[in-house]
């Protein structure tokens, strides 16, 4: 089989000749990386093509090529204005329907120099005022980030899916393309404690939010339909447990996301959806949701029962396997005791070896080559 064919067959759960594993590879931020060794065998500006090459040829890896999908107007054509208050980083856009701000503590952990992005993980821990925290500023919200036609969101999107498409050619590779996030960028829009209070206290602006961002998600699901991208990956990082209980993911998620799940299926691809921690409580709205397949459950996490996630989720395919936070920093052996667990428990049906959620540029490489190395032997 080729990776194409074997990610493709284990994600709908058929047979393959041997499991595939599939990693991302994380670099990090330079000033998250700061005071560790890089540990990366290719350089931190090595080009995408060159970091393929090697995991593919040299590893043995398969991959995916990943494209993103924006169904939005560029932001850059909003009037903004950028500016500092001591060591606070202040930013606004100026829409038609009132003004946008947010700003953040700035200081030597701050990755995005000058610049305030709307979407970042890094917002949530330096954010002094959110993005959003009344329907004035979702007002706004919707015109910095204005809908495009239909039309012209797949125009924009042919160069990008001709470009993947052409590269995971070259090592007959599979294509998938990055749709949604939820709750995920609401986080990153209205502060985490902020978002989880809403949900209770205002939850017509949080469900104004998910309804404007699902529309978004259809459009750009739409536009792939004739682009010849095999998957599609919906960022659910954030939508677990950590955060809600499962009658408030079904209220705020659950029709929505089984939405978007058929319209990946009417435009051709199985949709993959991404979660991390917090599962345990949610496995039944998760095996509710009838989703092809289901990236990055880290299998070690307090209270994580594998045999229940198997017997719970098993209709989907797994991508799961060695976790980033508690085998890959622990070093070869514990690693490898990992990727054996996980094909004991999980079998060789409907499973891709991943990294759970991804290899970091600071771990120990020789765990990573561990992880590879088992995943060869037991196949």
């Amino acid at each position: 089989m080729t990776s194409r064919e074997r990610i493709l067959a284990a994600v709908a759960r058929k047979p393959v000749d041997y499991v595939p594993c599939c990693a991302a590879f994380n670099p990090l931020a330079p000033e998250t990386r700061r005071g560790y060794k890089w540990q990366f065998p290719w350089a931190p500006e090595a080009p995408l093509e060159e970091q393929l090459a090697y995991q593919v040829e040299e590893l043995g890896l398969d991959q995916v090529v990943s494209l993103s999908v924006d169904p939005c107007r560029p932001a850059s054509e909003v009037p903004s204005r950028i500016w500092l208050e001591g060591e606070v980083l202040h930013k606004a856009y100026d829409t038609d329907a009132g003004e946008l701000h947010a700003s953040v503590r700035y200081n030597d952990m701050w990755p995005h120099g000058q610049d305030l992005p709307l979407y970042s993980d890094f917002n949530i821990g330096h954010f002094v005022e959110p993005w959003i925290q009344d329907e004035a500023d979702l007002a706004a919200l919707q015109e910095v980030r204005r809908p495009l036609a239909q039309e012209a969101i797949s125009r924009r999107l042919q160069p990008a899916a001709r470009s993947a498409r052409a590269l995971a050619d070259r090592y007959r590779l599979a294509t998938v393309a990055h749709v949604g996030t939820g709750l995920t960028g609401a986080l990153q829009l209205f502060g985490a404690h902020e978002l989880c209070t809403m949900t209770v206290e205002r939850p017509e602006l949080v469900d104004a939010y998910l309804a404007f961002e699902h529309g978004l998600n259809i459009r750009s699901l739409r536009a792939l339909a004739g682009q010849g991208i095999d998957l599609v990956r919906r960022n659910g990082f954030y939508e677990t447990a950590d955060f809600y209980g499962p009658a408030m993911l079904e209220r705020f998620l659950g029709d929505r996301l089984r939405a978007e799940r058929d319209a990946a299926h009417a435009a051709g691809m199985p949709l993959s959806y991404t979660v991390h921690t917090g599962i345990m409580p949610i496995l039944d709205y998760l095996a509710g949701l009838e989703l092809d397949s289901l990236f990055g459950i880290d299998l070690a996490f307090e209270g994580v029962d594998p045999v229940a996630v198997r017997d719970k989720l098993g209709a989907a395919g797994l991508w799961t396997g060695v976790s980033s936070t508690y085998h890959l920093w622990r070093g070869p052996e514990v690693t490898r005791e990992a990727v054996r667990s996980t094909f004991e428990v999980f079998g060789k049906t409907g499973l891709i070896l991943s990294p759970c959620v991804s290899v970091h540029s600071t771990m120990p490489w020789e765990s990573a080559l561990a992880m590879f190395d088992e995943w060869k032997r037991v196949r």
